[in-house]
């Protein structure tokens, strides 16, 4: 029974001397580690260091070491998360750097992953991949593999909010893109940028992405749906233009929410506030975030909309009429005309 470290040492020299066949001894060896997890105790850290340790060492074939530490993060797999956390600790401490265990590093970084993410640490979780060797030559570490992991840390890291690190690390996947042929990996990858985009405010941009995935089937309507929002979102400008005459034609846009909305911005007609409850309930808490100026996001687009579609109809016209008309207050409304009017998008005059 391995309950102490000096009988876990006993068993593991006489395994180690053992010399009949490498796969009787690799057996020898996952029964002990068996016993180790069956018979844990307060002993069991430093008895599974020094089981690690062993398998590692020179008193070990390395094929029957690989073999084993293998069957040993299989397992880790199947006990407690608090526990396996551990115990993968301190097989990351003990395994060594070098080309004979890094897949094993890499199995156990993303073990450890899965398991701070189940328990909903997306920023923790992203942190721990992101400390998997990607720059070390080695059987794992291939061109998919990266692009996967690079996008998964972009996924972890936006989930907690960290849309600055979720960038980085989807720009890292970019660079890669042209070589994936996986479907399903580009399909995520095309997703979490667009996505990311959306966070940054770049909704013309993301609204086009979210377009080109509603041909895959089996994800068109919900980013059709996310289209049609960063559309609506999106500053006055040519792109947007061209979205909205896109989605206008689009067929399946008909039976989705916010449609008559879409339809009225493409027919450059006013949105009246009373317009906009029902699209209001698609809108996430980072679409509502407020600007330096004190306008939000979702007020800025409705506003600028509005001060267009009015201004194709008068060619003399005050920020107050305009406020009257859209339904939103003159100060805001100047602020937003203002600004369009100094960025060079509206180009008649508007009477002070």
């Amino acid at each position: 029974m391995a309950d102490t470290v000096e009988s876990t040492v006993c068993r593991l020299l006489a395994i180690n001397s053992f010399k009949g066949s490498p796969m009787v001894q690799f057996n020898s060896y996952v029964s002990l580690f068996d016993e180790i997890l069956a018979n844990a105790n307060q002993n069991l850290y430093n008895v599974y260091d020094v089981f690690v340790v062993n398998m590692v060492s020179f008193n070990v074939q390395v094929v029957v070491g690989r073999m084993t530490m293998n069957k040993v993060i299989s397992k880790l797999r199947q006990i407690s998360d608090a526990l396996a956390v551990d115990l993968c600790q301190i097989t990351l401490e003990r395994l060594p750097r070098n080309y004979l265990f890094d897949e094993h590093i890499a199995d156990v970084i993303q073990l450890i992953a899965s398991i701070v993410e189940r328990h909903g640490f997306a920023k923790q979780a992203a942190e721990t991949l992101a400390t998997l060797p990607f720059g070390k030559a080695s059987s794992y570490n291939t061109v998919p593999f990266r692009f996967d992991m690079y996008v998964k840390i972009a996924r972890l890291f936006l989930e907690a909010d960290d849309v600055g690190q979720a960038e980085a690390y989807i720009k890292r996947a970019t660079k890669l893109q042209p070589k994936i042929t996986e479907q399903q990996s580009k399909i995520s990858y095309k997703m979490y940028y667009a996505r990311i985009l959306e966070r940054k405010h770049k909704f013309a941009e993301a609204a086009k992405h979210y377009a080109d995935l509603s041909s895959i089937p089996h994800v068109a309507m919900p980013v059709l749906q996310r289209a049609i929002v960063c559309t609506i979102l999106s500053p006055v400008c040519q792109e947007r233009s061209i979205l909205l005459a896109q989605l206008h034609q689009d067929k399946r846009v008909k039976n989705l929410l916010a449609y008559d909305i879409i339809e009225k911005m493409h027919l450059e007609i006013v949105v009246k506030r009373s317009e906009l409850q029902q699209f209001e309930t698609l809108l996430q808490k980072h679409h509502k975030s407020i600007a330096a100026d004190g306008i939000s996001v979702f007020d800025r687009a409705i506003i600028e909309h509005n001060v267009m579609a009015c201004h194709k109809l008068y060619d003399i016209l005050s920020f107050e009429a305009l406020a009257a008309i859209s339904g939103t207050p003159t100060d805001v409304t100047e602020l937003v005309g203002s600004k369009m009017i100094a960025e060079g998008r509206l180009e008649r005059h508007v009477r002070e």
